[in-house]
C-alpha cells in the first residue's frame, strides 16, 4: 500500500516537472520567434545614409533617393519670384541622418505657379485696417493711390495691375496691389479752389460829366 502511493505521488511529481519545462520551452521559443521578427521587420544593421537634396530637382532627388532604396514624397510646395522652380527647399530628415531603407524622405519644393489667395472687399475700410488685413495674406507691396472725396482716408477700391477687383476675386499670393484712397478735398470741374471771379469794371455813362460842346440829354 505505501509503494503505491509513493509511485502515484513520484508519477505525479513528474507531470508538473514536465509541465513547467514544456512552459518554459515554449516561452524561450516564443522570445526567440519575437526577437527574429523584429530583426527582419526593422531591417536591423541596414541604416542608409540620407543625402543632400536641397537645391536639386525633384527628378533628380527621386533617382538618388530611389537608388539608395529610399523614396521622395512632396509634402509642401512654396512660390517665390527669385527661386528656381521645381528646386527642393527642405527635407525630413536632414542629410547626414541614419533611416531604414524603404523610409519615404519628406520634401518641400518652390512652385511653378503662386498660389491664388483671394482679396477681400475693403470698400468703406480706413487704410490702416486695409493695410494690415492684405498684409496677414501676404500682400506686403501696397501702393496709395489718392481721389478726392468728401472724407479721408477711407478705401473705395482695390486694384491689380489697373483693374478694380471685386470683393473675393482671386490672385496671385504676394502680388503688389494699389489701395485706391480718399483725400477729403473735392476738385472744382473748372479747376478754381477758393478764388472769386471779379467782374471787369465798367464806367457809368450817365454819370461821366458831359464834355464841352456836348448837349446834356437830361435837361430836357
Amino acid at each position: 500500500m505505501t509503494n503505491r502511493k509513493q509511485t502515484g505521488k513520484t508519477i505525479f511529481g513528474n507531470k508538473i516537472v514536465k509541465n513547467l519545462l514544456m512552459i518554459m520551452a515554449s516561452g524561450l521559443l516564443l522570445i526567440l520567434l519575437t526577437l527574429l521578427f523584429l530583426g527582419i521587420y526593422t531591417r536591423h544593421g541596414q541604416n542608409v545614409e540620407v543625402p543632400t537634396l536641397e537645391g536639386l530637382q525633384l527628378n533628380e532627388a527621386s533617382t538618388i533617393l530611389k537608388a539608395k532604396g529610399l523614396q521622395a514624397e512632396v509634402v509642401d510646395s512654396i512660390y517665390r519670384r527669385d527661386a528656381v522652380p521645381g528646386a527642393i527647399l527642405d527635407q525630413t530628415p536632414k542629410a547626414g541622418n541614419k533611416v531604414k531603407e524603404g523610409r519615404s524622405i519628406y520634401l518641400t519644393i518652390y512652385s511653378r505657379t503662386a498660389q491664388q489667395v483671394s482679396v477681400p472687399g475693403l470698400v468703406d475700410y480706413s487704410t490702416r485696417q486695409a493695410s494690415a488685413l492684405l498684409k496677414s495674406l501676404g500682400f506686403n507691396q501696397l501702393y496709395i493711390e489718392e481721389t478726392p472725396a468728401e472724407y479721408a482716408g477711407l478705401v473705395v477700391a482695390v486694384k491689380y495691375r489697373g483693374k478694380t477687383l471685386s470683393p473675393d476675386e482671386k490672385v496671385p499670393a504676394g502680388s503688389p496691389l494699389t489701395l485706391v484712397v480718399t483725400t477729403g478735398a473735392r476738385s472744382d470741374s473748372l479747376h478754381v479752389d477758393d478764388e472769386y471771379i471779379v467782374a471787369p469794371q465798367t464806367t457809368d455813362e450817365s454819370n461821366r460829366p458831359p464834355q464841352n460842346g456836348a448837349i446834356d440829354d437830361s435837361f430836357f
